[in-house]
C-alpha cells in the first residue's frame, strides 16, 4: 500500500451536524486535503493535545498512551486505511511487530498527536 504522510491543518465546525467538526488533514508535501468529520469530544482531545492543554486527570487518549508506554510497546504511525459507505477506518500501527490495531481515524489521530508519530 502507498502511503501519504498528512498533517493536521486545522479543525472547524461542520455542516454535517451539531456537535460535528470537521479534521482537515493535509498532505505532507502536496496539496491535497482530506476532510474527516468527528465528533465533539475526539476533537476536543486532538485540540488539546495541538493546544498543550493538559485536564487535572488523564481522559482516554492520554490513558491509552499511558497503558501502551507502560506496557512497553511503540506506536509507529497511525494510517487511514479506507473509505466503506461514506465511514473512514483507520490503524494504530506498532513498532517491532507486526500488530496493527482498528480504530476510529478520530481516535488513532487523537493518539498519534500524543505519542508524536505520522499520519
Amino acid at each position: 500500500m502507498h502511503k501519504i504522510q498528512v498533517d493536521i491543518l486545522g479543525l472547524s465546525n461542520s455542516q454535517a451536524g451539531t456537535n460535528a467538526y470537521a479534521l482537515i488533514l493535509k498532505e505532507s508535501e502536496g496539496a491535497r486535503q482530506l476532510p474527516i468529520v468527528i465528533g465533539a469530544p475526539e476533537a476536543q482531545a486532538i485540540a488539546n493535545e495541538l493546544e498543550g492543554v493538559r485536564p487535572q486527570r488523564p481522559m482516554t487518549h492520554d490513558l491509552m498512551k499511558q497503558i501502551i508506554d507502560t506496557l512497553g510497546a511503540t506506536v509507529r504511525e497511525v494510517a487511514i486505511t479506507s473509505l466503506h459507505d461514506g465511514t473512514f477506518y483507520a490503524s494504530v500501527i506498532f513498532d517491532y511487530s507486526d500488530i496493527e490495531i482498528d480504530a476510529r481515524p478520530s481516535d488513532a489521530i487523537a493518539l498519534a498527536v500524543r505519542c508524536g508519530v505520522p499520519i
